[in-house]
């Protein structure tokens, strides 16, 4: 691993702290200074406010993992397509393509429920205040009580912040009746797919529309024919007047995960040694895909959505590399360390004590976890024998053998046994040629024992005698023939063994792992002396992130404006290709340059637009609102040149992308004819 000296962390650098991050909504007061500054003009308690109305009483969690918001009052939800692309697909049979075509019910009787779905509002959140020498545990369980006992319809939970140093009471309400009111045909709403994921500029229409249902008096309840649409009188106000490059802008949802706060050293590590392991890993999956892509059509098709998939994680981890490079983003985590060292001295003895040494005790095993986990996760002769383990499984158990089949003859509708083989062999060579990847571990000697063994497991023969599916429909005969066949092959027993070694490999270094942890709790602290405002890491709470709608050079010669236009869905359009088809009816709209009343001032329709919003896993599907708190746009993306957010988020180069509103708007509107949608909703110019 490579190190920065402590030279480096002492010379003499500006001690300023990034103002950017994800913030509590109930201490927001504390940025209230900042958010003005910044152009925005409604009070923080517009944003956040415990029991008057605020833009916090219509910001849902959408299924634990996106975030949603109530767009009228009747309990409609505006969310990304591709979060609710599980519940689109589950109603998608091969007579109503809902996935092809699109859904949009004509009335409330047509909006179709959804097993498993549900929405959390949050209700409250509050600090619980702990002081040295408190009982801590005694304190946060009376809390909870207290708050348990005045509202017991309210989930209520203890959650910690600054790894597990402030607590806070999050009181959620949870309505279960979720129904499918629309959603755009996927080549509106994934338009681009994974070619265009992490790029701008961007054309998809990332949304669809849910609507929220509760019994007579409002209340949750389970799905019932009976149910109501929720009265909602903290939806939002939507506007059509759009946003220009220097606008204030602002996201509100439940980002899932950051890591703002770690030792410079362990994101040199990341930068220097565990993103390029994961970049050459993928390099050797890309270029034999891609060779056999350009000779061969069919694996062409077949192998188009995995190496799109593949790319994605490529692109990502080039964009962090390349975005702390550019921004010299490593100096600035040396200056906010310098900081942290300046101001709580016995922070330097805990960085050169106890992060450093483990972090060096870590560096080989995390090195050869990644260097493996990319080998497990792309070789495929690895997923056929986890595929054939599990069928063995249900067939013996009882139960899933059908579905336990489906998934072996969906894998094998695109599976290239040679192409695997060749991919294969590539990425093991790929692996062993690196000195510092966990040569001397042994699940690396497990690999190199002999050239008798990898050769055999990378035989043409061992690939070639692999079984064949016959017949896709289940069939109990047919299966047991080919599990027969299966069970007897040489390699069928790869993947329990593979994952044997990876998890020796894991429990290794665990010691190591816990000690670093506990330490870097520690580290935290000294973080919170240094600056006791600061945002802390997102952990799927409800957070609020502020910027400016800017425009962005990544690179020389390259621009890109704050917005894009239908224009540029018309250049991108490719008629029979699955990324950038368009549906006829569609294109002859935006052909005839048909925009009904949302256009923007230069007579264009506005699609996507970017911000410098600090956003992450989680914001999927969180509002974006202008100045007054009003509903401008849809977060759905990052761009790659500013993926580095996840160690150093900076204004400079960081951009989240946001579907306009008045794409929005307009799909629902002129293209689907859902006025009884518009009807519902309150939009200002």
């Amino acid at each position: 691993m490579k190190k920065i000296p402590l030279s480096a962390w002492l010379f003499v650098l500006s001690s300023s702290l990034m103002g950017q991050g994800m913030w509590l909504p109930q201490r927001l007061d504390q940025q209230a200074d900042a958010m003005s500054a910044q152009g925005m003009t409604m009070s923080t308690e517009a944003v956040y406010h415990e029991s008057n109305a605020s833009l916090k009483d219509a910001i849902v969690h959408f299924g634990g993992f996106c975030t949603g918001e109530v767009i009228s009052n009747q309990g409609l939800v505006l969310t990304n397509h591709h979060c609710g692309y599980g519940a689109i697909q589950k109603h998608t049979t091969l007579e109503n393509n809902y996935l092809k075509d699109g859904f949009w019910a004509e009335t409330l009787a047509d909006e179709m429920p959804n097993e498993g779905l549900f929405v959390d509002f949050v209700v409250f959140m509050k600090d619980i205040v702990i002081k040295d020498g408190d009982n801590a545990q005694a304190i946060m369980q009376a809390a909870h009580d207290e708050a348990k006992q005045a509202h017991p319809d309210l989930k209520i939970e203890v959650r910690d912040i600054y790894q597990g140093h402030q607590f806070m009471l999050v009181a959620t309400k949870r309505y279960h009746d979720i129904r499918l009111v629309g959603a755009p045909p996927s080549l509106v709403g994934k338009f681009g797919a994974d070619t265009d994921n992490w790029v701008f500029p961007r054309h998809n229409g990332d949304f669809s529309l849910f609507r929220i249902y509760a019994d007579a008096n409002g209340e949750p309840a389970a799905y019932h024919e009976d149910n109501v649409p929720l009265i909602s009188p903290g939806h939002l106000t939507i506007s059509v007047a759009g946003a220009v490059d220097g606008d204030f802008s602002l996201i509100y949802g439940f980002p899932g995960s950051t890591t703002s706060y770690l030792p410079a050293a362990e994101v040199a590590m990341q930068l220097n040694d565990i993103l390029p392991a994961r970049i050459a890993m993928r390099d050797a999956v890309l270029s034999v895909w891609d060779s056999a892509m350009r000779i061969d059509e069919q694996v062409k098709i077949d192998y188009a959505s995995k190496f799109a998939s593949v790319s994605n994680g490529w692109k990502k981890w080039r964009g962090q590399i390349e975005g702390m490079e550019r921004v010299h983003g490593m100096d600035s985590l040396v200056k906010k360390q310098l900081h942290v060292l300046r101001e709580n001295p016995a922070a330097a003895e805990r960085l050169l004590m106890a992060l450093e040494p483990h972090l060096d005790s870590l560096s080989e095993g995390k090195l050869a976890m990644t260097y493996f986990g990319e080998f497990l996760r792309h070789w495929e002769l690895g997923k056929w024998s986890r595929l054939v383990q599990a069928l063995n499984k249900a067939i013996n158990a009882g139960e899933g053998e059908a579905a336990a089949w489906q998934a072996l003859v969906s894998f094998n509708a695109n599976f290239d046994p040679e192409l695997d083989r060749r991919m294969g062999k590539q990425l093991l060579a790929t692996w062993a040629a690196v000195e510092d990847g966990g040569m001397s571990l042994p699940v690396k000697q497990y690999f190199k024992e002999t050239s008798a063994f990898v050769g055999g497991i990378f035989s043409t023969e061992s690939y070639a005698s692999l079984p064949k599916v016959n017949q896709a429909v289940y069939d109990s005969l047919e299966v047991i023939a080919y599990l027969d066949d299966a069970m007897s092959h040489a390699l069928v027993g790869i993947w329990p063994d593979m994952i044997a070694q990876y998890r020796t490999l894991s429990t290794s270094f665990a010691s190591h792992s816990k000690a670093y942890q506990d330490a870097y709790r520690d580290w935290i602290a000294d973080h919170m002396l240094a600056n006791p405002t600061m945002a802390p890491d997102a952990n799927s709470t409800l957070r609020v992130a502020y910027g400016k709608v800017l425009s962005l050079s990544p690179s020389d010669g390259v621009t890109y404006q704050t917005h894009t236009t239908a224009n540029g869905l018309l250049q991108k359009y490719t008629p029979g290709d699955y990324e950038f088809d368009l549906p006829a009816d569609f294109l002859s709209l935006l052909e005839s340059r048909n925009y009904g009343d949302y256009a923007n001032a230069d007579g264009e329709l506005p699609v996507c637009f970017i911000a410098a919003n600090h956003t992450s896993g989680g914001n999927s599907g969180s509002p974006a609102f202008n100045a007054k708190g009003e509903l401008i746009g849809l977060n759905f993306d990052r761009i790659w040149e500013g993926t580095m957010s996840d160690f150093y988020f900076t204004p400079e180069r960081c951009r989240n992308i946001m579907v306009d509103i008045r794409y929005v708007l307009w799909v629902v509107d002129v293209y689907a004819g859902a006025e009884r949608l518009i009807q519902e909703m309150h939009i200002v110019d």
